[in-house]
C-alpha cells in the first residue's frame, strides 16, 4: 500500500473547507488511538462490521484495514470523489479490502448494522441541524452494543466559538449544546498530542446501551 499524500490532502483541504476539516492528514499515532476500540475482544468471537465515515487519504482506513480478518466487513463513506479515487488506489490489493461509498452518510443505506463507526467527520465545519441528523443516522448504523469513534481538534471548538461572531457563533454553540447533551455517551477520552493540530479521541456507546453497567 501506497502511503497517503500530504499534499493531496491540503490541495482538497484549501479547495474543500467545508467538507475536509484539517490541512494535514491524521496522524499515525491519532488512526492508531481511533481504530483501538474497534479491536478489543468485546466483538472478536465472530466477524466484525465495521464502518469508516469521512475516510480522507486514509491513515485510519490503513490501520483498519492492516488488523482486519477474512471475513471481516469494511465500508468506508467518503464524499469527496478524489479521496474515493485515493482510496481505492491504495486499498483495492488488501487481503480485506475496504468497501469505498462515494455518498453522504445520510443517504448511505447498506442495510447492516456495524459493531463500530469510526468518524473523521468535521463536524464544527456543518450546520447545528445536520450534525443533529449525523448522530442520529450514525446511532442508527450501530448495534446498541456497538461504540461510536471520533475525534476532535483540542479547544477547537471552544477557539471557533471564542474567535467567531453572527451567525457563525450561533452555529457553533448550537453544535456544543449538541456534544454536551451526549456527553453521558462517552465511555472513554485520550488526547492525542502528537497531531496537527493536536486531537483527542471520543469513544461513545449507543444510547440504547446508556443505562447499562
Amino acid at each position: 500500500m501506497a502511503p497517503p499524500s500530504p499534499l493531496r490532502f491540503l490541495r482538497q483541504s484549501l479547495q474543500q473547507s467545508t467538507t475536509v476539516g484539517a490541512v494535514w492528514p491524521s496522524s499515525r499515532g491519532l488512526a492508531r488511538a481511533m481504530v483501538a476500540p474497534v479491536f478489543s475482544s468485546v466483538h472478536r468471537d465472530g466477524p466484525l462490521r465495521v464502518l469508516e465515515i469521512g475516510a480522507g487519504v486514509g491513515p485510519v482506513t490503513e490501520e483498519l484495514v492492516a488488523r482486519m480478518l477474512p471475513g471481516d466487513r469494511l465500508d468506508v463513506v467518503e464524499l469527496n470523489p478524489e479521496f474515493c479515487t485515493a482510496l481505492r488506489e491504495r486499498f483495492g490489493g488488501a487481503t480485506v479490502p475496504p468497501n469505498i461509498h462515494q455518498v453522504s452518510i445520510l443517504d448511505f443505506d447498506p442495510g447492516i448494522r456495524y459493531h463500530h463507526v469510526v468518524s473523521g467527520l468535521p463536524l464544527a465545519n456543518f450546520p447545528a441541524e445536520m450534525v443533529a441528523r449525523i448522530y442520529a443516522r450514525i446511532f442508527e448504523l450501530l448495534t446498541p452494543e456497538g461504540t461510536f469513534v471520533m475525534f476532535e481538534h483540542v479547544m477547537g471548538r471552544e477557539l471557533l466559538n471564542t474567535f467567531t461572531t453572527g451567525e457563525t457563533r450561533e452555529r457553533i454553540e448550537r453544535i456544543l449544546a449538541i456534544e454536551e447533551a451526549m456527553q453521558p455517551l462517552v465511555v472513554q477520552r485520550r488526547t492525542v498530542p502528537l497531531n496537527v493540530p493536536p486531537a483527542r479521541v471520543l469513544v461513545r456507546r449507543h444510547p440504547g446501551a446508556a443505562g447499562e453497567g
